[in-house]
């Protein structure tokens, strides 16, 4: 995987390069999608405690209303994830409420294996799609998990001479 640098405004109004972000194939499908960017320092808090991971994130990251080229089977597997998951957390539930109704420690293991199976999930579909980071300036994100071709698309569409050139010092 690549990342790449792209202007906030256009990702708000889709003029991105139409190549998948992460399939890199030609695609004129644009995906509406909110990107929460969130600096470096904050994933690595989920590994000591969820809780101050989740406040870090509140505080500090930015929510961007983008619009991404997505090819269409790659949203799709990102739905199958999703129902999975659903899935997943309902076998959970149901696992936590049979440890306390005489299943004991079938129903612990069924919520175990329920919760795991959630977190598991959850994990892929977050690599499989688009992430992004902040830059030194609030006009530009950085993208990170995309295409080496969309990359090179993105740095295309940023070369020097342009209108739309990135500073240099993103």
């Amino acid at each position: 995987m690549a990342e790449g640098a792209a202007r906030v405004d256009d990702l708000e109004r889709g003029e991105l390069p139409l190549i998948c972000a992460k399939t890199g194939v030609p695609c004129d499908v644009l995906v509406k999608d909110t990107l929460r960017v969130i600096p470096r320092w904050v994933p690595p808090l989920a590994v000591l405690l969820i809780v101050p991971y989740f406040v870090a994130r509140s505080y500090t990251s930015r929510r961007i209303q983008a619009r991404l080229p997505i090819a269409p089977e790659h949203t799709e597997r990102i739905r199958r994830l999703v129902r999975i998951a659903w899935i997943a957390l309902v076998a959970a539930a149901a696992g936590f409420s049979a440890m306390f109704f005489g299943a004991g420690v079938i129903g612990l293991g069924a919520f175990a294996a329920g919760l795991l199976a959630y977190l598991v999930t959850v994990y892929v579909g977050d690599q499989m799609w688009v992430g992004a980071r902040p830059s030194r300036r609030a006009d530009v994100v950085i993208f990170t998990r995309i295409h080496p071709d969309f990359a090179r698309a993105l740095a295309e569409q940023y070369a020097g001479g342009s209108s739309r050139e990135l500073p240099s010092y993103y």
